[in-house]
This record gives C-alpha cells, structure tokens and sequence, in this order.
C-alpha cells in the first residue's frame, strides 16, 4: 500500500510539472497574441492536447489557440474548441475581457459559416463585454467584424456606421496602424455606396498615412481602390500612375483588379491588344462567380470599343446568367451553411477529443465516477430547464395562434356588419319606393316620397358613375360577385348585368320597372329566365349567385 501511494504522488506531481510548463507556454503566446501573432500559433501548435491535464488550462489552450487562428486569418467554422472553452468559463467567474473573447471568436465561427444572424447576436454580446471592460481594441475588432457582415449582405449603410465606430474607438489607441485601417475601411463603405468624392477622399488619407508609417500593405490597397475609381470615371492616367506605384512598392503584388485596371484603362486609349492582353492575365486569376461577372462585363466593353457587336452581344447573355447567380446567392447567404469545413489547423485538438481515457482515469477512477454523476445530474437539470423553456415557447405559440384565430373571428363579425349596414340603405329605399309606387297617398305626401326617392333613381337609371358605385358595393359585401359573373358568363348582356346589379342589391321587381323603365312582368320574366341560365350553367361561383338572387 505504501509503494502505491508513492507512485501514485510521482505521478500527480509528473503531471503537475507538464501542466506547469504548458501554462508558461500559454502565457508566453498570449504575450505575442497582437505584436507576433505567427509566434503565437506556433508555441500554441507545438503543445501536445493529451499532455494538459487540468480543465482550466484546457479551457485557456482551447481559447488562445482559437484567437491565435483569427489574428493569422484562418477562417475556422468548427466551434469544437470554443465549445471547450465556453463551457468552463460559462459558469464561473470571469473577466469581462475573457467574456468578450467567448463571444466574439463564436460570432467569428458563424460569420465564417456564413451563418450571419447568430453572428451579429455573439457580436453584440460580445461589444456588451468591452464595453464593461473599457477595452477599446475590443470594440474597434467587433466592429470591423460587424462591418464586414453588413458588407456581406450588401448593407453598404450599416457597414459604413461600424466601419466609422471601429475608427472612433482605435482612434483612441494612438495606435496609427489600427486607425488607418478603419479610414480604408471607412473608404470601402463609400465606394461600395457609390459616394466617389468620399472614397476618394478617404483612400488618400489612408495613403499618406500608410507611406509614413511603412504599411506597405495598405499603401496597396489604396492605390488598387483609387485606380478602380479613376478607371471607371475615364481618368485613364491617374489609373495608371497608381497601378505603376503599386509596381514600385510591391512589384509581385498586382493582382486581378490591377489587371483589369490596367485592361480597361487601354481600352479607353483604344488600344484594344493591350487590353485584351491583361484581360487574358486577370482572367487567370479569377476565383469566383463575382470575379466572372466583373470580366465578362469588362470583355463586353472591350468588343465593343473594338467594333465586334456580334461577340458583344453574346457577352450581354452571359453578364446577366452570372449576375443572376450572384443575386441568388446574396439572397440565400442567410439561410445557406457553407459546407467542406475548414480542419486542417484544428487536427491536433481532435486528436485529443479521439483520447476519452488517459492514466489519470486508471489512477482516479473513483474521482472520476463522482465526476460523471455529478455531469449528468448538471446536464439532466439543463435538459429540464430547456424542456421547461421549450413548453414556454410552445404555450406562447397556442396563445398567438388563439390571438390570430379571434382576430379572425373579430374580422369576419365586422364584415358582416358591414354587410348589414350597406344592404340596410338599399332596404330603406326600396321601403320608400315600394310607398312610392304602390300606395294611394295623398298628393302632398306623394311629393314628399317623390323628392325622397327621385335622385336616387334619376342617378341609377341614367348615372353611369352611380351605377359603377352601385356595382361596387355589391361587390364588397358579396363576395366580389358581380365581378365573378362577368368573368363566368362573359357573353351575359349588359342590360342583363345592371338588371341582376339591382337584384343583388335587394330591390323588388316593382322598383327595379321604375328604375330601368319597364313592366313589372317584364322584370319577372327576365329575371326567371337568368335564374334558370345559372342554375344549369356549370360556372364555379354558381351556388354563390343562386344564394344571392331573390
């Protein structure tokens, strides 16, 4: 028993002494994170995952290794490191800094997925954080990010709002570097809102500054943007002088959009072989549909400087295939999860997720078994409380569907409230002149019926306006039915349609000769014979005329 207990210490304190100097290592990544991040990966990628053995310090390894990814710009999508680190931090208290680290590189995981929705939901979460924290480099980052998901989605206003909060909150730093690269940030979002003068304006600024501080980097980006403005708008030489300085900063630089600056710029020169000549260079760097359409547009131009309508016209077709595929996918980018996941920087961690069992689970076993009760009890009473939510969301659900289905009911009461309101004034005047043509009143009381009634009638037998008016109510409370007729019956005579107008508006045969100028018999014989028209017809709304003719 005693040599038992010796080597069970040896072991514990070998493992202590790995922890220990894996923590050293940590540390000393963390302190290259911003100035060398390549340093960092690599001390972060020379640590082997199965050597740490303590919770913390996995969750510490799982964190630093995902920020040292993001600052040497491997897009990861697969959240199984921050699901480590998230879920030690989660429940324990922590700084807001570490806070702010959890949610942001998880809305950098969804923004790489192109799942941009619960990005921009970490991302706010994350700005909470730093702005607790009183950490301006932490809002300057959220905020590119946000930036950049508006950019995506082609929300050039909400991007340039970030773009301009991000340069606000460097600018605090004094750190030039980080403040120009919000200004050309801030002079993507103009340019990309078609506002030349401010782009132009802020590239120039991003410019001189980046030639004083060295940042040979973004001196190019400027130049590249400058000379797509000044190509687009004709000024061919100043296009030029900026493709040529970016040749003197960085001459194995030039890329497509140099390219096909330096194509469009000889075209407008008429120089047609020199631009197809780069052309033909920008088109063998092309690496997506956006980059297609851009040549395919930028080809089209030049067939047609050059005279050949034929071939222009063909390119006509395909810019607009192509611009449709682009409109397709910035409509479907928020509900489309990008596949062929990115694992390659992330193979040493899963081999360590493959190792479940190390010595350790030999040596504590009994530690261990407390250990797993006490996760499935914690997990057990998080599966309660989600269930617990989900019966919440669910009860609320039956209680919109409950609102919605009396709103209905309120809806259709209304309806036919209407209904009973407008057939109550054509019941009025048929009442009046039901009085008017059949009783033996006297001469005074028959003028004032006469004057009740006459306007009325004068305007529904020779009104084209007040018998338009007329149809249209009926419409409204039947169910559009005068306009379902004329569609079902198309060879129905006029005079037929104004005769079954008055029917369905509830007037008596007696009322309708006086309006239309005809006998009482008459009226009866012809609204017989559209009933019976109906009745063997087999339009669809037949029930629905039959219902409404008296």
């Amino acid at each position: 028993m005693k040599y038992i207990l010796t080597l069970l210490t040896l072991l514990a304190l070998c493992g202590c002494g790995n922890n220990s100097q894996i923590e050293q290592e940590l540390y000393q990544a963390g302190q290259f994170m911003r100035s060398a991040p390549e340093s960092a990966l690599s001390i972060i990628e020379g640590i082997a995952p199965e050597d740490i053995t303590r919770r913390s310090t996995r969750a510490k390894y799982a964190l630093l290794y995902s920020q040292a990814l993001d600052k040497n710009y491997v897009d990861a999508d697969d959240d199984s490191l921050m699901r480590i680190a998230y879920r030690y931090y989660d429940k324990r208290m922590c700084s807001d800094s570490v806070r702010f680290l959890l949610n942001y590189h998880y809305g950098r995981i969804h923004q790489n997925g192109d799942d941009f929705q619960e990005a921009i939901r970490y991302y706010l979460t994350a700005e909470k954080y730093a702005l607790s924290a009183h950490k301006n480099y932490f809002l300057g980052l959220v905020y590119i990010r946000i930036g950049e998901v508006y950019a995506d989605q082609m929300n050039y206003p909400g991007m340039l709002e970030y773009y301009q909060k991000a340069y606000n909150a460097w600018k605090k730093l004094r750190n030039p570097m980080f403040g120009n690269s919000a200004i050309l940030n801030i002079a993507n979002a103009y340019s990309s809102m078609g506002d030349t003068d401010n782009a132009v304006k802020y590239y120039s600024t991003a410019l001189e500054q980046a030639k004083q501080e060295g940042d040979d980097d973004t001196a190019v980006a400027c130049l590249s943007n400058l000379g797509t403005i000044y190509v687009n708008e004709g000024d061919y030489p100043k296009a030029l002088q900026a493709v040529k300085e970016i040749e003197r900063i960085s001459p194995e630089d030039l890329d497509i959009n140099e390219y096909m600056i330096l194509s469009k710029a000889y075209y407008l020169q008429h120089k047609i072989d020199s631009a197809r000549y780069y052309f033909n260079l920008a088109s063998e760097l092309a690496e997506d549909v956006r980059d297609e359409a851009q040549l395919v547009y930028l080809s089209l131009q030049i067939e047609t400087a050059a005279g050949n309508f034929k071939n222009a016209a063909a390119l006509i077709d395909e810019y607009i295939r192509l611009s449709d595929s682009i409109s397709r996918m910035i409509v479907s980018q928020s509900a489309t999860v990008a596949e062929g996941k990115f694992y390659k920087e992330q193979t040493a961690f899963a081999s360590y997720r493959l190792k479940v069992r190390s010595h350790f689970e030999f040596v504590f076993g009994g530690l261990i078994c407390i250990v797993i009760v006490f996760l499935i009890y914690y997990y057990r009473e998080r599966m309660k409380r989600k269930q617990e939510q989900v019966e919440r969301y669910m009860s609320a659900i039956d209680n919109i569907r409950a609102s919605k289905d009396h709103i209905i009911e309120h809806l259709a009461d209304k309806k036919d409230r209407l209904k009973e309101l407008v057939l109550s004034r054509f019941d009025i005047l048929d009442q009046l002149g039901r009085a008017f043509y059949e009783r033996d009143n006297t001469k005074a009381q028959q003028e004032t019926i006469y004057k009740q009634v006459k306007n009325f009638f004068t305007d529904l037998s020779s009104n084209t306006a007040t018998r338009k008016e007329l149809e249209g109510i009926i419409n409204m409370v039947n169910d559009n039915i005068i306009v379902k007729l004329r569609e079902q019956f198309p060879k129905i005579k006029t005079s037929d349609i104004d005769l079954l107008i008055f029917c369905y508006a509830g007037f008596s045969a007696q009322i309708i000769s006086v309006i239309i100028d005809d006998s009482v018999s008459n009226i009866y014989t012809r609204k017989s014979r559209l009933k019976t028209r109906i009745s063997t017809s087999d339009v669809p709304d037949k029930e629905l005329f039959l219902r409404h003719l008296p």
